[in-house]
């Protein structure tokens, strides 16, 4: 399970230093390949590769034909691209989501159970 926060920065090839920031969480953990989407236009989120298809696998045992879920995953699908996960702990940002999503100069990058997400940084009194 993740937990935490740390900041972020979007370097110019579009690739976000993901692990160094939380040292407990080995590569070996993480996976070398990850699923980068977005369900809600505002954040990314990045699930290991295996998280994933657990999550989906999970959706699946309730009722398939549901609509709801039929549209969520369709939304993440779209929003979605597969990733690897480099030497330095990097992964790549699909450019249409950096700039969908706003994202720039510092994010915030946080643990959420089984995935990271990344955000725009919160400025002063929001």
């Amino acid at each position: 399970m993740f937990m935490g926060t740390a900041t972020a920065k979007m370097d110019k090839l579009a690739s976000v230093r993901i692990l160094p920031y939380f040292p407990r969480i080995s590569k070996e953990q993480f996976g070398h390949e990850v699923f980068v989407t977005s369900m809600d236009d505002r954040s990314i989120q990045i699930y290991p590769l295996t998280a994933w298809f657990e999550f989906v696998d999970n959706l699946h045992n309730g009722e398939r034909d549901d609509p709801l879920m039929q549209r969520f995953l369709m939304k993440a699908s779209y929003n979605g691209q597969r990733a690897k996960v480099d030497g330095y702990g990097r992964t790549k940002i699909p450019r249409f989501l950096g700039k969908k999503i706003n994202l720039e100069g510092e994010m915030e990058l946080g643990e959420r159970e089984d995935r990271l997400v990344l955000s725009p940084k919160a400025k002063r009194g929001e």
